[in-house]
């Protein structure tokens, strides 16, 4: 899933930027009336405009993301204090042999055919 949300970003950048290299027109860009600037490129402003959206998706996400990390490492920490549920016994295999014998459908085997775990 990782790599094909990889893939979805690669290709988004790379259709922004043939689309960019297709529009070398210069334009004006005025931010004031005082401040702007004259015979920029087309492709200068795209990817500029694009940077600026990640940059404010990433901030608007921040938040949320280290919500969830702090949550994250409470529950860890909770877990590591928590008493094991699961306890262990013996090997799956040699519970199987012990049900069987138990059930008296296997004999007591010799010294050169026991299970070894």
């Amino acid at each position: 899933m990782n790599a094909l949300a990889w893939l979805v970003r690669i290709a988004f950048f790379l259709i922004v930027l043939w689309f960019a290299f297709k529009n070398l027109t210069p334009v004006p860009v005025h931010l004031t009336e005082t401040l702007h600037w004259e015979g920029v490129p087309l492709i200068f402003v795209m990817l500029v405009c694009l940077l600026i959206g990640v940059v404010a998706g990433a901030v608007a996400m921040a938040p949320k993301v280290f919500r969830l990390r702090r949550q994250v490492a409470a529950h860890e920490a909770k877990a590591a204090l928590a008493p094991p549920t699961i306890r262990r016994g013996p090997s799956t295999i040699t519970g199987m042999v012990n049900v069987a014998r138990n059930a008296g459908a296997v004999g007591e085997l010799d010294g050169d055919t026991r299970i070894r775990e």
